[in-house]
This record gives structure tokens, sequence and C-alpha cells, in this order.
């Protein structure tokens, strides 16, 4: 939450820093009018070396951004595309090895093919490392619901299956490239099975990839205790998720 007595979000981030015992702070659904210079160098800082492990604020950042075509913008009543393009362009550059979520929403009235081209061809180019999407759905008393060229139910649900297939593509790619790699793991439970799973920085509970713990030769680690942290060797991936191997 954000304070009201004339100190941000980035303030608040860094006074979360001194405190003990704190290891992850994640930023959710981010309104992309409201990134200061200050907020995007506190999230590419923190956490700062210490001999204690201080609180991280994940590299991971949630920006419900929409649609990226400037007319279903305009209808959505969101920032326009070049704010957008800019915002996104900067924390990029800005945050190493971040990770950017966001949702999209299909089918809005009066989307246009080309307007919903313009947003799987950025999409495609862009390559949120997560992403969601949902088909328009009319809520009695909003605004959007009275607006004309409300579209046929079967086009918005054939525009969302596209762009879902799109980042399902896009998010196996990016799992591939953590293989070898050495990341840290935050259990979060057991399978049916009784395999053990957890998720990386880049992954929020409950909407985001898994990643699941074994041993070298594949055989059920020991229970381990949900909320631990681990040390975690990247040794394969299942589509999108991950499969790893405690290293300490």
């Amino acid at each position: 939450m954000d304070r009201r007595d004339g100190k941000g979000l980035a303030q608040l981030l860094h006074e979360l820093g001194k405190l003990e015992g704190l290891r992850w702070i994640r930023l959710l659904y981010c309104y992309p009018s409201y990134f200061s210079e200050d907020l995007i160098d506190e999230i590419a800082n923190n956490p700062k070396p210490a001999p204690i492990p201080p609180p991280q604020v994940c590299k991971y950042i949630d920006i419900p951004l929409q649609h990226i075509a400037n007319m279903t913008l305009l209808g959505m009543n969101r920032p326009p595309q070049a704010h957008t393009l800019a915002l996104l362009h900067k924390l990029r550059e800005r945050i190493p090895a971040l990770a950017l979520r966001t949702t999209f929403i299909s089918g809005f009235p009066g989307e246009a093919e080309a307007e919903h081209r313009e947003l799987v061809d950025f999409c495609s180019t862009f390559k949120f490392e997560r992403m969601g999407c949902f088909q328009y759905s009319e809520e009695d008393g909003t605004p959007a619901a009275e607006l004309p060229e409300q579209l046929p139910a079967e086009v918005r649900e054939a525009r969302r299956d596209e762009l879902i297939s799109l980042q399902q593509r896009v998010g196996e790619e990016w799992a591939k490239t953590h293989v070898g790699q050495e990341l840290e793991v935050l259990v979060d439970g057991f399978t049916e099975d009784g395999e053990i799973y957890g998720r990386t920085q880049w992954d929020a509970p409950d909407i985001d990839p898994i990643v699941f713990l074994t041993m070298d030769d594949g055989s059920p680690l020991a229970p381990l205790d949900v909320g631990q942290l681990r040390r975690c060797r990247v040794v394969g991936t299942s589509l999108f998720d991950l499969e790893a191997v405690p290293v300490e």
C-alpha cells in the first residue's frame, strides 16, 4: 500500500528493506501512470549487499496494461500507447533480470481486427515473461456495457485463445533459458503425488508457473518446510514450469 502523507511507494520499499526476517517483497497490480524514477531505482537496487541476506524487492512487476492499441486504450480510459511503451522499455533497461507480468482484455467493444492484430504483434515482439488474457465480459452498470459495437462472444473467445497460445510459447522459451542456473526457490507445498514444489522471485502464487524439486537422480526429496528458501539448480523444464535440484 502507498502512503498518503507525502511519502511514496519508493520510500515505503526502502523502509521495508530495513526489516529483519523479511526476504521477498512483491509488487502487484502497479498502475502504469504512477512509476517514479525513485521507485524504479528502489526496485533495481534492492537488495543492497549485507552480511545477512536483506529483504529483496522481487525483480517482478505486475502491470495490468489491458491493451496496446490507442483507440482501444481510449475506450478503456487507459494511458496512451506511447506512455506505456516508454515505461516498459525503461523498466527492462533499468532493472536487471526483471520479469514483467501483465494482463490483456480481448474483444473490448469496438476492438477492430487491426487493433487485435496490433496487440498480437506487440506481444510477439516484446515477449512478456508472464502474461494473462481475459475475454471482455459485460458487467451491468459499467460504462463499457453501454458502448456500441459489442463483439460476438465467439470473436472475443477466439482472440483471447490466440493470445494465450502465443504466451504459452513465449513462456516455454523463457523457462528454457534458466536451465543450468542456480535460483532461490520458496517452498510452497506438495502435490497430490507428494512432489515438493515452490516458486522463484518471478512467480506470484496461484497465477504463475512453479518449480518442481527433486534429487539429481529424479528420486523424491526428503520433506522440506513450507516457507523455506532453498538455493536450487534448474535441471529441466515441463512446459513453462521448472525442474530443479537443491544445492545446499
